[in-house]
């Protein structure tokens, strides 16, 4: 018995190290391709000091309070304060020089941490299940953690270069409790054995999916100290970007620049091609197997349950075979350069204790906008707002010029910041711009 558990054991370290290494790979060789050899393995040591963290926050929570109960334990004992832990080890990693970093730096080296911490909770948390359970919780287990820490350590980046608190906390919140939310449905199915074969491939591509999307949009963000260069932060970046791909929109229109061909997504590279079909044909031929001689395997591996090998067989091989095919085929340029539909504007009405001027906005985020002016005005200059978005019109709403810059044709322009946030006209601008973008799936066409 004793050889038999530590053979297990012997096999389970191994496949660990297979599937860290696996995707590292992977990732290294997806999206960043330089790297220095010192940061990969601080971020690697401070996965220790993350799990560390996470197992005594959960020794305080187990004796601390008296809740029990699968929920419990999915989503909090587990998802929250694992998450927590790998947040904190993520955030003193990057603390001290943030500004040499870029978004994609806390995409990879949280995929570095995330993967450490995932190694360390597979070995430390190794119960002796069959051997088979185990790898299946080994090999997907891992890439949860992974791809958490590359989520995280992005939305910790944007949190680390925002300046408003709604921007930061806002940015930093959603990246968090997605993860939470994803490891918490994957404990949740393993621990009570739910229909596993359908949550697993949902926890770990939804993942996938908004770390491409993560990935692709960190590409056209500028790091730390280009911002300061520029005297901005994060968010009046992203609000002037935006604003410029609006006015950049309307510019080709009137020259007749048509830009369709610069499309979502890309053409997979052939490395990844080759890849997919090396993992879907054994895919499709242990489905193949699994459906005409069920005996046999149950005789050839009497410990493997036919769930168990579905999943590991034909689910796992199928997920990296889309992993693959889909890695890198967001188009980053697309998020920069191209507009989805005609861009929704509103009217403005300026006005200062002198003066009085009517401009638009093409997008506001929350409550900070961009808006041409007609002159230059001191920075935090005081200002009341009229925002018409249709008939309706918003009016007298308080505010503050927070810097007006002139650009290189002599044109000017503000960075506006109203007092509050004027939740009623965000759900009317949104629901005009769902519905104007619902109508160009169809006009697109004839408009191109």
């Amino acid at each position: 018995m004793i050889n038999q558990i530590s053979l297990s054991s012997v096999v389970i370290f191994l496949i660990n190290i297979l599937t860290l290494g696996f995707y590292y790979s992977f990732y290294r060789f997806h999206f960043y391709r330089f790297t220095e050899s010192f940061l990969q393995y601080t971020a690697f040591a401070f996965s220790f000091f993350s799990a560390g963290v996470a197992i005594g926050l959960q020794a305080l929570l187990i004796n601390g309070l008296p809740f029990n109960g699968p929920y419990w334990n999915a989503f909090i004992l587990s998802s929250f304060i694992e998450e927590f832990a790998k947040l904190l080890g993520i955030y003193l990693f990057f603390r001290k020089n943030q500004d040499e970093f870029t978004v994609t730096d806390g995409i990879f080296y949280g995929l570095v941490l995330g993967g450490g911490f995932g190694f360390v909770e597979n070995i430390l948390y190794f119960i002796n299940t069959g051997l088979w359970s185990q790898v299946l919780r080994s090999i997907t287990a891992l890439p949860i953690h992974m791809m958490n820490g590359g989520i995280i350590g992005a939305y910790l980046m944007m949190f680390l270069f925002h300046k408003n608190p709604i921007f930061k906390w806002g940015k930093l919140s959603f990246g968090f409790f997605v993860c939470v939310g994803i490891h918490g449905l994957y404990n949740l199915a393993i621990s009570q054995e739910l229909n596993l074969l359908l949550i697993l491939p949902i926890c770990i591509l939804s993942l996938f999916f908004l770390l491409e999307l993560t990935i692709a949009k960190s590409r056209i963000l500028v790091p730390g100290h280009i911002l300061k260069l520029m005297n901005m932060n994060m968010e009046q970046y992203e609000i002037l970007s935006r604003h410029n791909r609006h006015e950049g929109w309307i510019q080709n229109i009137q020259k007749h620049i048509s830009t369709s061909g610069i499309k979502l997504l890309q053409y997979p590279n052939l490395r990844h091609s080759i890849l997919t079909i090396f993992f879907l044909v054994p895919g499709i031929l242990s489905l193949f197997l699994l459906y005409n001689s069920p005996g046999w395997i149950s005789q050839k591996f009497p410990d493997l349950a036919l769930q168990d090998y579905f999943a590991l067989f034909f689910i796992y091989p199928s997920i990296l075979s889309l992993m693959f095919f889909f890695a890198g085929i967001l188009n980053p340029y697309f998020f920069r350069d191209r507009m989805l539909a005609v861009p929704l504007f509103s009217s403005v009405d300026l006005h200062t204790d002198g003066a009085e001027e009517n401009s638009a906005i093409f997008h506001i985020q929350a409550n900070m906008f961009y808006l041409p002016t007609s002159q230059m005005y001191p920075d935090d200059t005081k200002v009341k707002f009229d925002l018409w978005i249709g008939l309706d019109c918003f009016v007298g709403l308080s505010g503050t010029i927070i810097w007006c810059k002139e650009n290189e044709e002599g044109n000017c322009g503000a960075m506006c910041q109203l007092d509050q946030i004027p939740f009623l006209f965000l759900i009317k601008w949104h629901y005009l711009r769902f519905r104007q973008n619902f109508k160009n799936l169809f006009l697109r066409r004839a408009m191109v």
